[in-house]
């Protein structure tokens, strides 16, 4: 069986998605269970408190359930999935530049990492990407949100431009995919799994189309060849540090 021309540019953006999509699955598969334990626990003890005490522990038990386990949670998943997107943005850049062969890079283009990237794939290396859609304004918020909880862990008060804060208490009217209770951000699952598919969808086709527009097949038989090559180095390798007698070298 004849072996095609395989691509293997930008594997380790595929990799990185499909490890931190196993990982929301993991977390959101788990939390009803830990929220189910954090309830039994202060139910076993209930006997412990007086009404008015209990009345506290039960509003106490409601922030945790509905805030602060889920921020913990989800909100690290926020900043995970930038990374990936943005690192991402950025090797395909570098990928079109020198295949381009320009001098001009993408740090050397004004503004935040969205404009920045707007730029340069518009209007620098002339590879379109839409920034007028619904994806590019989910990416906005996906970034204020981001920003919000890398720089501030999330609570409102550390956000130093009011603009920023007025936006994000917006959404929170707007819509259930975010939260604000007690003044910190809290992503929903709706929002997490929402913004994976949108950047997912996103890299997997700009990358598509930079292998599409810029050929460079790695041939698979030479790819697996170099590996079993590999292998076999590593076997003789270790043969030779357990039996060093055994080889004449």
């Amino acid at each position: 069986m004849k072996m095609g021309p395989y691509d293997l540019r930008f594997v380790e953006v595929y990799y990185e998605l499909y490890a931190l999509e196993t990982y929301i699955n993991s977390i959101e598969s788990q939390l009803p269970n830990l929220l189910e334990k954090e309830k039994e626990k202060v139910y076993q003890n209930r006997h412990e408190f007086n009404p008015i005490e209990w009345q506290q522990e039960e509003q106490m038990l409601y922030d945790v359930i509905e805030n602060v386990l889920p921020q913990f949670f989800r909100n690290p998943i926020v900043v995970t999935l930038w990374a990936i997107f943005e690192s991402a943005i950025i090797e395909i850049a570098k990928e079109i530049q020198d295949q381009q062969s320009l001098q001009i890079k993408m740090d050397d283009i004004t503004g935040d990492f969205l404009d920045k990237t707007n730029k340069y794939f518009n209007h620098v290396i002339k590879f379109p990407i839409d920034v007028r859609g619904s994806s590019w304004q989910h990416f906005c918020k996906f970034k204020l949100l981001r920003n919000a909880i890398a720089h501030g862990n999330g609570r409102l008060e550390n956000i130093k431009n009011n603009a920023d804060r007025k936006t994000i208490l917006k959404w929170e009217n707007e819509n259930t995919e975010i939260s604000t209770t007690g003044g910190n951000i809290v992503c929903s699952s709706i929002f997490i799994k929402k913004t994976y598919s949108l950047v997912s969808d996103f890299l997997h086709n700009i990358t598509e189309r930079v292998k599409d527009e810029y050929p460079n097949p790695l041939n698979l038989c030479l790819f697996f060849a170099n590996l079993l090559f590999a292998k076999k180095l590593v076997i003789i390798l270790s043969g030779y540090l357990h039996h060093p007698d055994a080889y004449h070298i």
